[in-house]
């Protein structure tokens, strides 16, 4: 699973990140957890984060500058992550919601009838055409009036096999948006892949199924990022509360 970096706040907010290995954590959930960052042109910057990446051993590095368009930055993290792991699902997650990694490792590891499958909150909108408005998107004439089907960009998951065919495949014949999630929605339309829509992947607020926790309306994630995160990690609901409610539990 890729998180673009924020690591203090996520690290403490990780179930036993700070105080178990985070191995622990991995083979207790399925999950292999890394900090995706962008490899920065300042030689001081690029030092610092080697020594973070060091110490914790959670970091993957990828072939993209800060000067490198999100869509452009998230295939190169699918790439990345497809020749490291062998997975049966590839999660991009960003650095501002809170997560539980036990309901989505739950959530992955159901059975599905289709291997190409994309999971996330799925949800359309207009299509802007006005260079003077937020969310502008510079190839509107494409588009037509409102986007189609796609997941928030915040956290989705692809399986295997769509990961490997946007590994395997030459970038310039991906067509590339403005933005990461129309982008990706875009590829997924094109590989006819299975949308799955999951709510419990962003609610506002903890409930005893939320996967995800972030404000869609508010900011593109939790605003405050670090207080933030830190205060749901410390209400039971959040994170004390069982992987699955009683009442599923003893359904299964």
């Amino acid at each position: 699973m890729g998180i673009s970096p924020l690591p203090d706040a996520l690290r403490s907010a990780l179930p036993g990140s700070r105080s178990t290995p985070k191995a622990s954590l991995e083979h207790g959930t399925g999950l292999s957890f890394r900090f995706v960052a962008r490899r920065p042109k300042d030689k001081d910057k690029m030092e610092d984060l080697q020594k973070e990446a060091d110490t914790y051993h959670d970091f993957l590095f990828i072939d993209a500058d800060e000067a490198t368009k999100p869509p452009q930055t998230m295939l190169a993290f699918f790439k990345a992550a497809y020749h490291m792991f062998n997975a049966e699902f590839y999660v991009k997650a960003s650095d501002d919601i809170y997560l539980r990694p036990d309901r989505l490792a739950a959530l992955l590891a159901k059975e599905r009838p289709q291997h190409k499958t994309y999971i996330g909150c799925m949800k359309k909108g207009p299509v802007v055409n006005d260079p003077n408005l937020k969310w502008y998107e510079s190839s509107w004439e494409l588009l037509g009036n409102e986007y189609f089907m796609h997941a928030s960009g915040s956290l989705y998951a692809l399986s295997s096999e769509v990961v490997e065919a946007l590994a395997t495949a030459k970038s310039d014949s991906l067509r590339m948006f403005d933005y990461e999630d129309v982008t990706i929605g875009a590829w997924m339309l094109a590989m006819n892949v299975k949308h799955e829509d999951n709510r419990a992947m962003c609610d506002s607020v903890c409930t005893p199924t939320s996967i995800a926790v972030w404000d869609s309306k508010k900011c593109s994630g939790t605003c405050n990022v670090a207080d933030k995160i830190k205060q749901l990690h410390n209400t039971t609901v959040c994170s004390k509360s069982p992987t699955l409610p009683p009442e599923v539990e003893e359904e299964e």
